[in-house]
């Protein structure tokens, strides 16, 4: 895709026809925007971004760009090109949009066939399941599979391999409980103390108050576990190494889902927490897999 910067900071696309003679598009999928002062900005495949140089003839410069974050790019000479928390999250979205998937397939697959081996693709003599366009099939039958398959292809490029524990207690909760009408549940993180302010506000809206929320934080034992009669559940966990606390995991549960978690199916509390962390990564993983290429394939 070729886009130019236009002075008013808005974006248009281009034809390629339009690209400069001077400057090659790759032959990958890609997207370029033509900057004033004869600059572009390349971004490829993982989400890898050169700005031409702030000179001429100055080699070009690798960038990062993320969400929601304006950034500043230098012209020797001249006044900064100055790119929008808009124009930035708008440029990410068409890259996304024309770029494969990050991860290997092989690698998530394989993981996934010694915890799912029961299922039928699993089964497969001649291991069908190794080509990755022929699996895309069974993944659009199979919504279990698919959220599975996504959270760990996603979490294995991020070398976060303590995914696949969530994941098999996310399958022994049952995908389908957290699905079932008045079985909802919310998950927030922090750095050892409450969540952020618009987290703090969503569990006074719960009927927890910031002072019973301290007290939680202000305890040794993990889990700690709070039930308040107008809303359902609360639990603190503490994940760190060793003996050292990294972050707090605070999750709410329904008296619904509680109930079927704790009661039916007689989890721990520390599957439950573990469960649901693997609940709230696949719907995460969803999402992220929506930005890509052949989103619009997944369920069709």
């Amino acid at each position: 895709m070729l886009l130019e910067l236009l002075s008013n900071g808005t974006l248009a696309e281009l034809p390629p026809d339009n690209l400069p003679g001077d400057i090659d598009m790759p032959a990958e999928s890609s997207v370029m925007l033509l900057l004033p002062h004869n600059k572009y900005l390349l971004g490829t495949s993982g989400s890898k971004w050169v700005y031409s140089g702030s000179s001429p003839g100055s080699p070009p410069q690798n960038i990062f760009l993320y969400d929601s974050q304006s950034i500043s790019l230098i012209n020797d000479g001249a006044e900064p090109t100055i790119l929008t928390a808009g124009t930035v999250n708008t440029l990410r979205r068409e890259l996304f949009a024309v770029s494969e998937p990050p991860g290997s397939h092989t690698g998530a697959v394989l993981m996934l066939r010694t915890f799912m081996r029961d299922l039928p693709v699993f089964r497969s003599e001649n291991a069908e399941y190794l080509d990755e366009n022929a699996f895309s099939l069974t993944l659009k039958e199979n919504l279990t599979l698919r959220k599975a398959y996504w959270a760990l292809r996603f979490a294995m490029n991020r070398s976060e391999l303590e995914t696949v524990g969530r994941l098999k207690a996310w399958l022994k909760a049952g995908p389908e409980t957290f699905a079932k009408p008045g079985n909802s549940m919310h998950l927030w993180f922090s750095l050892l103390g409450l969540p952020d302010e618009e987290g703090v506000s969503e569990l006074e809206a719960l009927s927890f108050s910031r002072l019973e929320l301290n007290r939680m934080a202000s305890q040794n034992a993990s889990p700690v576990v709070v039930y308040n009669p107008a809303s359902g559940w609360l639990v603190l966990a503490r994940f760190g190494r060793h003996r050292d606390t990294m972050f707090f995991l605070w999750a709410h549960f329904t008296h619904e889902l509680w109930n079927e978690l704790r009661e039916v199916k007689k989890l721990t509390i520390q599957e439950i927490i573990q469960g649901s962390w693997g609940e709230y990564e696949t719907q995460q993983a969803m999402i992220e897999r929506a930005k890509y290429k052949g989103a619009d394939d997944i369920t069709q």
